[in-house]
């Protein structure tokens, strides 16, 4: 192949590399994010007196799943690319509920933001304060949509106990 073919050869795979890149699937970046955003929630419902939500692995698999969904496909509801609500992503995620709330948000860069803007809002604050058990939240990342961030906080009490989040290892003691 000659060089003037060859260099357009490579030119034109870098610039394929650069679109699928900025097309891909959403990075899900910070995973500690969905963490720092119930450990906020918590504090406030702390504040007003009342209990914390305990994580759950499921809420946390519908929460996450939807986040991700909306990152992908570059959209923001509570109905997903499928058609589907938070009851059915919940119920697909294995938890057995007998009453949910959802939140939702767009384009707030940090776990703090979200949860002020959702504190902000009398819809949203209403959910995060209502009377559930269980919590979930998701996080997903897309540098090429229209909000960029997206966050979802599914919330439930369920007919059967929490599956929680299974806690770190202990650390080990120093060596002597």
């Amino acid at each position: 192949m000659p060089i003037k073919h060859l260099r357009s050869w490579v030119l034109g795979v870098f610039a394929l590399l650069v679109l699928a890149g900025a097309l891909g699937q959403p990075v899900t970046a910070q995973s500690g994010y969905a963490d720092q955003v119930i450990s906020l929630v918590n504090q406030r419902r702390a504040a007003a007196g009342l209990p914390a939500f305990q994580p759950d692995s499921r809420l946390m698999q519908a929460a996450q799943s939807h986040s991700t969904d909306m990152a992908t496909r570059n959209f923001l509801s509570h109905t997903g690319s499928d058609g589907s609500n938070p009851g059915t992503r919940i119920t697909r995620a294995g938890y057995s509920w007998t009453s949910y709330g959802e939140t939702v948000a767009g384009g707030q860069p940090s776990p703090a933001d979200v949860v002020e803007a959702w504190m902000n809002s009398s819809g949203h604050r209403a959910i995060l304060m209502g009377n559930y058990r269980d919590i979930g939240a998701g996080y997903a990342y897309n540098a090429s949509s229209t909000y960029r961030h997206y966050w979802t906080i599914d919330v439930a009490t369920g007919s059967g106990g929490s599956t929680p989040i299974a806690p770190p290892p202990p650390t080990p003691p120093p060596p002597p």
